[in-house]
């Protein structure tokens, strides 16, 4: 895979985990600023990819319909990224992920935020201890 090829998503996977010590920090700074209480969790979107690319300066921009995905890392079998507040995904619930090289140009994964789905798997086992996100990350 050449850097101008887009990574091609064979899967989208939202996995409910237990914060990190970092993550803890994060979840109090956003409860303290955003007067909210938030749940002591973290939501990990994973892109499983087909190839995951090497390393180079020319690197895809990742997008939920026109809005950039801040940061992201690669994982053994792709790519994922944290959300820490819910409303996140539901607002974005649908929409499509993206790659751009320079922010205007998008090319479609063919794949979607699909939270509600996501949602409906994690309360059918609401009592189930979260995993850790380096045990989420093993597939």
């Amino acid at each position: 895979m050449t850097s101008a090829t887009p990574p091609r998503v064979e899967a989208v996977q939202i996995v409910v985990t237990r914060p990190t010590v970092p993550d803890h920090r994060t979840l109090a700074h956003l409860r303290e600023a955003e007067k909210r209480d938030l749940e002591n969790a973290v939501y990990l979107v994973k892109l499983r990819l087909e190839t995951v690319p090497q390393p180079s300066s020319l690197a895809w921009a990742l997008y939920l319909r026109n809005e950039r995905v801040p940061q992201y890392w690669a994982y053994k079998h792709g790519i994922f990224f944290k959300v820490f507040d819910p409303q996140f995904l539901e607002r974005r619930d649908g929409h499509e992920l993206r790659f751009s090289l320079n922010g205007s140009d998008f090319v479609d994964t063919g794949h979607r935020l699909q939270w509600s789905a996501s949602r409906s798997a994690k309360t059918a086992h609401p009592a189930a201890p979260l995993p850790t996100q380096d045990e989420a990350l093993q597939d």
